[in-house]
């Protein structure tokens, strides 16, 4: 059977949070913030703050691309960061991240975005060879991040 990319739904909670768990885990970080219930609770309804499209063949989840609406200033323009971009091991080579890629490209178009972007730890060389060949520009940044008690610290002063 064929690998169908479509966007999730909340019957899809458990699978997707244990991808999200898999991913977590490669990348070194916390595994047991992203539940179900987080996952229902920000990903559907009126109010979601984020969308994703999951990969699936003969009703297994493959992989999943969860993503959000950003706004770029330097180009007075709206896009998408992918935040997220998995796919298990057993089903890798086989085109089902380039289709996940190409399926929030295509849903970003269709809400008027221009730009897709997203980040990776220098150490993922997989993943980077990947991004290169769907033709994405690394660009060489340096993330910063404010969390948890620093970010409350920080907070506090406003």
């Amino acid at each position: 059977m064929a690998v169908i990319v479509r966007p999730a739904r909340p019957e899809d909670a458990a699978p997707v949070v244990a991808l999200v768990a898999e991913l977590a885990c490669h990348q070194g970080e916390p595994t047991e913030h992203f539940t179900e219930q987080v996952f229902l609770r920000d990903g559907f309804g009126s109010q979601a703050e984020f969308h994703v499209f999951v990969a699936e063949e003969d009703g297994s989840l493959l992989g999943y691309a969860l993503a959000r609406d950003v706004y770029e200033s330097f180009y007075a323009a709206k896009g998408v960061y992918l935040n997220d971009l998995y796919v298990a091991g057993s089903a890798r080579r086989r085109g089902v991240g380039r289709t996940l890629v190409a399926a929030v490209a295509h849903d970003a178009q269709k809400r008027g975005r221009s730009y897709l972007w997203w980040v990776a730890k220098p150490w993922n060389t997989e993943a980077a060879a990947f991004y290169a060949a769907i033709g994405a520009r690394a660009e060489p940044i340096i993330a910063h991040a404010l969390v948890f008690d620093t970010f409350n610290n920080l907070a506090q002063e406003g």
